[in-house]
């Protein structure tokens, strides 16, 4: 398979007569976005356009998708969303670089125990670091939904909206020659088998309404799945993870997997790619999670893997399935490195992992969720007048959302992200 991206920076995002790019400069006409991205589930849709350095806080962040176009070789950007669940990953794809669409909505309700949590990027400040958000120019949607819709519905109306609202910003690039160019291709493997072979591992949940993947618009199953790496950075898999906001990897991150392009990078060099599998975690039948596990090092031996490299998505009872998974890989004999965040309590004392087995050796921490940070006050909140879902040991309660407050980093948006895109790190001392 062979894709290439083709990039048109953003610099800029404004509002304009018509929705175009120009040198960097994307306008966007609001009502013609509203227009184009209308849904029946959905009353009322504020526009908000965002640059880096504006003094505003984004809180009830469900999701954030980076624009883009499907020019050749495909459908859509989005298979199983926007257009027939074709196989992504190959032809020409442009992209929006550095633009964002930020989805924000008070979802109301829960369903088998399960709600959404609050989640909040602040665009300047000490959290401004902590999400990759801050330093995006972002289209940023707030839903207001028709009463009587249910948790679900009213997800299921933001999804859709979204990569919609992507594909229209990207639409007029469609036709212009793209200043930068990448090709993602599997060509140049060692034939002589010189260089380790690794394969990526990609755990990705399924839980109830508020904590989900959708690969080709449908939920991930139980049964793990041989992807070629170019189909999670072309739009296969769109995010609907709506926990832990700390531990989200949004669609935009699905789109950049960052542990994709390193591999990418590395490969043919001193290391062989030879694909990713996906699988479910948080899979609750102990009958199913040794089922998946034994899957999953069945199709990295027949890959001729010597190597993985896992990452998690989320956290809590999901670490479970991704040690097992680590445990029956290291045991077929593929070297295991696990990508994943922590829980220490504030102070960093705390056991950082709630499970662990000895095959779990060699692992990369992409920090603690429970470390805390103090906000200050900001003249601007987009997304609500109040917080959702605030405990006491997530931090200070009953802070309104423009006023100063201390909270813990599992608040933030992708704090603690677990592709690779985050910028903390902890370190045995």
């Amino acid at each position: 398979m062979h894709l290439e991206l083709v990039s048109f920076p953003v610099t800029h995002v404004g509002a304009g007569p018509a929705t175009c790019w120009r040198e960097g400069r994307l306008e966007v006409d609001v009502d013609d976005l509203r227009r184009a991205v209308a849904h029946p589930g959905v009353e009322a849709l504020e526009v908000h356009l965002v640059n880096p350095g504006d003094e505003v806080r984004l809180i009830h962040v469900l999701d954030a998708i980076e624009p883009r176009v499907k020019v050749a070789g495909g459908a859509s950007a989005f298979p199983g969303f926007t257009g027939p669940p074709r196989t992504a990953g190959e032809g020409v794809t442009h992209r929006l670089a550095g633009a964002a669409v930020i989805l924000c909505a008070e979802v109301t309700g829960s369903q088998d125990g399960l709600s959404v949590k609050e989640a909040i990027v602040d665009n300047t400040g000490p959290a401004a670091a902590y999400s990759p958000f801050s330093a995006t120019h972002n289209v940023v949607l707030v839903f207001h939904f028709r009463p009587g819709l249910t948790l679900p519905e009213q997800l299921a109306a933001t999804r859709i909206v979204g990569v919609r609202a992507a594909e229209y910003l990207a639409e007029p690039v469609r036709r212009l020659p793209g200043p930068t160019r990448e090709v993602f291709d599997l060509d140049g493997r060692s034939a002589d088998g010189s260089r380790p072979r690794v394969v990526y591992v990609s755990p990705l949940m399924h839980e109830g309404a508020v904590h989900n993947t959708y690969l080709y618009g449908v939920r991930v199953s139980t049964t793990p799945t041989l992807f070629h790496p170019n189909e999670m950075l072309d739009g296969a898999v769109v995010s609907a993870d709506y926990h832990i906001a700390a531990y989200r990897s949004t669609t935009f991150h699905y789109q950049n997997n960052a542990l994709i392009r390193e591999l990418y990078r590395r490969h043919g060099k001193d290391l062989d790619l030879v694909g990713v599998i996906v699988c479910q975690c948080l899979v609750v039948s102990p009958l199913e999670k040794e089922r998946s596990a034994f899957q999953v090092a069945k199709l990295a031996r027949m890959l001729g893997a010597d190597g993985a490299v896992l990452s998690m998505q989320n956290g809590g009872h999901g670490w479970a399935d991704l040690m097992l998974l680590c445990q029956r890989l290291e045991q077929a004999g593929v070297k295991t490195v696990l990508v994943m965040a922590e829980m220490a309590d504030a102070d960093g004392t705390d056991v950082g992992l709630l499970l662990h087995v000895p095959e779990a050796d060699a692992i990369v921490s992409v920090g603690n969720m429970d470390e805390e940070v103090t906000l200050p006050a900001v003249p601007r909140v987009i997304g609500g007048t109040q917080f959702l879902d605030m405990n006491n040991y997530e931090g200070e309660v009953g802070a309104r959302p423009w006023e100063a407050f201390r909270t813990a980093l599992r608040r933030l948006h992708c704090a603690c992200n677990q592709l690779g895109h985050g910028r903390l790190v902890a370190r045995a001392c």
